[in-house]
């Protein structure tokens, strides 16, 4: 009895201890190179709505695309905040400084836009089915001209960049999106000038 009693008082100060899990964390942070415009090509304001994202690469984790119908989820590398914020605040930024309108704003701004920007990303994701691997980033926009109660869409631009990896790593694989986000963000920046002027 003596001997059963110490056992269980010798099991209860063992301490069973796991390794944390080793996470990391990664932003696109998608910059517009060179100085702001400060002089806009438009007096009117631009409202960029939130992005939408498809739900295969909408989460935080970062997607490996590993076959033709094989799909993976890193659940230790991850997006520092899910894509659609984080793509949809550096959009409003570039926008902001390319001088293309007085005002860039979000949906909760009381300024009446005169244009409306709308999007949807379908591809944020490592293609390493593809030889050699690739950083592939899809957007679809739609730019709306505003006018009273009326709504007409002025511009429609399917965007695709894909960026060869250098290594099979996730550090390499958000390097590789970014500039493919920053390529994608450049030909819109040119589109919604030209699609503008015409108005």
């Amino acid at each position: 009895m003596v001997l059963m009693a110490a056992l269980l008082l010798l099991g209860s100060c063992v301490k069973l201890e796991q390794k944390p899990v080793d996470k990391r964390f990664y932003a696109l942070e998608v910059a517009r190179p060179g100085a702001a415009v400060t002089t806009s090509a438009s007096a009117a304001t631009l409202l960029v709505r939130r992005l939408q994202v498809s739900p295969r690469v909408s989460g935080r984790e970062l997607v490996y695309r590993t076959g033709e119908s094989a799909w993976t989820a890193d659940f230790y590398n991850l997006f520092f905040v899910i894509p659609a914020d984080m793509l949809t605040q550096d959009l409003r930024t570039w926008l902001g400084s390319a001088g293309l309108f007085a005002n860039v704003v979000d949906p909760s701004s009381l300024l009446l836009p005169g244009y409306i920007l709308e999007g949807n990303v379908s591809g944020l994701h490592g293609d390493f089915g593809a030889k050699p691997a690739q950083a592939v980033a899809e957007i679809q926009f739609i730019l709306l001209r505003n006018v009273g109660s009326e709504r007409c869409v002025i511009m429609t631009r399917d965007i695709r960049k894909s960026v060869p990896l250098a290594a099979n790593t996730p550090a390499e694989l958000v390097r590789s999106l970014r500039q493919a986000v920053t390529e994608i963000n450049a030909e819109l920046e040119g589109a919604i000038r030209e699609a503008v002027s015409r108005q």
